[in-house]
């Protein structure tokens, strides 16, 4: 019998890590590039629960070898948390998890390219344009141009 029941054991602890392989949440307070998580589906109490704040999983090339990012998650922007091993800690990342009804994507086809916004900024770029957006103003520059809008423009040289 202990063998059936030392199986049993195992087998819950395999089931376990593997549900938290991969876990989605909402992304509850940030610090830095870390994010603590909230998760909606029952814990080991039966309750929702939150995690410790997890790094967020950012490229970062060294001594500038290679590509540094780093984007701000947004508190109650949806996540993905990947945990190696099935652990939620240290080696955990955190991912945006995609638009949702209430916060759709700013572009809405391959042909809008690279889209940013945050707040009434955007900058977009895609083949052939990048152009920058604040409220009313915006700057685009495409092949041989550069056109600004906005109700005043101020130059400053130097």
């Amino acid at each position: 019998m202990s063998g059936e029941r030392e199986l049993r054991k195992r087998l819950a602890a395999l089931e376990r890590r593997v549900n938290t392989l991969i876990m989605v949440g909402t992304a509850e307070s940030n610090h830095g590039s870390k994010t603590k998580v909230r998760f909606d589906d029952a814990g080991a109490g039966g309750q929702p629960f939150s995690s410790p704040s997890l790094s967020q999983a950012s490229s970062s090339g060294k001594n500038g070898q290679g590509v540094s990012r780093y984007t701000k998650i947004g508190i109650g922007e949806p996540v993905l948390v990947f945990s190696p091993g099935g652990e939620l800690g240290i080696h955990s990342r955190v991912m945006p998890a995609g638009p949702v009804d209430d916060q759709p994507s700013p572009g809405a086809a391959e042909g809008d390219g690279d889209v940013l916004t945050i707040g009434n900024a955007t900058v977009a770029v895609k083949d052939g344009e990048a152009k920058i957006s604040v409220g009313g103003s915006s700057i685009t520059i495409t092949d041989g141009l550069i056109a600004l809008k906005a109700a005043n423009i101020h130059l400053e040289q130097g």
